[in-house]
């Protein structure tokens, strides 16, 4: 059954009513590429704990505590984590909330900064051939060691090239789009800016054949590691819509229920990165935190 079929049922429950924001308008509005790449920037989050990092997307707000959908095996280690927006403000992150069955988790951090909360569509409107962006930061990009360095956030297009007859842990949508290690949990958007999925999962190099070009065992396993050369893998959004509720999640949630629109002018990559997205040195970037919790202590608070 299709989610735009159940959204009535969705919606007949008081407490749902009252968590679920549900829009529809009569069509998306076209956008180009650059202006699909101007709201992934607003939306996409990086999640970085002690081992490593991976991305999320801004989906819900309630006061100042935002909600970040994100596939849960980014957050599924003992682990401290900490979120950076794209203002590059760190926080500490809390309350993972893991949905059932799936490669989803929602996770909150607070904030008094106002934060754009992205639109979402059905997904059941998604079919082959469809232009898609897929908004993230990898770790391929990193100078120096894993801890520090320079990390640039990456936009990606390509087009659905199909689905998964059976889902594998919720992952079903398939699209052409390059992606790197440290992009999953990142929003897959349609043509209207609209997520339709969250990233999580693709086809990695085979570390014999770089072994072959002359790379030593763990030099090629370190670098194969990283490198996506085939298709990739989302969970398409309809499935967050659906477990949401079981996983006693009510947000709310700007959901369209419209086709995405043709693409206007097609997204090209700038040649140099652009200063927005771009951390310079992300361990000053964690350290915002500390030096705000010790200036809230100058004052008796601790927070």
């Amino acid at each position: 059954m299709k989610i735009y079929d159940q959204l009535p049922a969705i919606l007949a429950g008081t407490a749902i009513v009252s968590a679920i924001v549900i829009t529809l308008p009569q069509t998306a509005m076209a956008l180009s590429g650059e202006q699909v790449n101007d709201i992934a920037r607003e939306v996409t989050v990086l999640i970085k704990g002690n081992q490593g990092h991976g991305s999320g997307a801004i989906v819900s707000r309630s006061g100042n505590t935002y909600y970040v959908l994100t596939a849960y095996h980014v957050v599924s280690s003992q682990d401290e984590y900490k979120i950076i927006t794209h203002d590059k403000k760190a926080y500490q992150l809390s309350n993972i909330k893991r949905l059932p069955g799936v490669d989803l988790a929602v996770v909150e951090f607070t904030s008094d900064e106002e934060y754009q909360t992205a639109k979402l569509a059905n997904s059941d409107m998604v079919t082959e051939g469809k232009p898609v962006f897929v908004s993230g930061w990898p770790r391929l990009t990193t100078v120096g060691n894993a801890a520090g360095g320079q990390l640039v956030r990456q936009f990606t297009d390509g087009r659905v090239s199909g689905f998964l007859p059976q889902p594998l842990h919720g992952y079903k949508m398939i699209y052409t789009n390059t992606t790197l290690a440290g992009m999953s949990g990142g929003p897959v958007l349609d043509a209207g800016g609209r997520i339709v999925g969250i990233h999580g999962l693709g086809d990695t190099e085979d570390p014999t054949r770089l072994q072959q070009e002359g790379l030593s065992e763990e030099a090629a396993s370190s670098i194969a590691g990283l490198i996506k050369p085939g298709f990739n893998y989302a969970i398409p959004i309809n499935t967050f819509l659906q477990g949401a509720p079981q996983a006693g999640l009510f947000l709310g949630l700007q959901v369209e229920n419209s086709s995405a629109p043709e693409l206007g002018a097609p997204y090209v990559a700038s040649a140099e990165p652009d200063p927005r997205d771009t951390i310079d040195d992300i361990n000053r970037v964690l350290n915002t935190i500390d030096r705000v919790r010790t200036l809230g202590c100058r004052f008796g608070i601790c927070f």
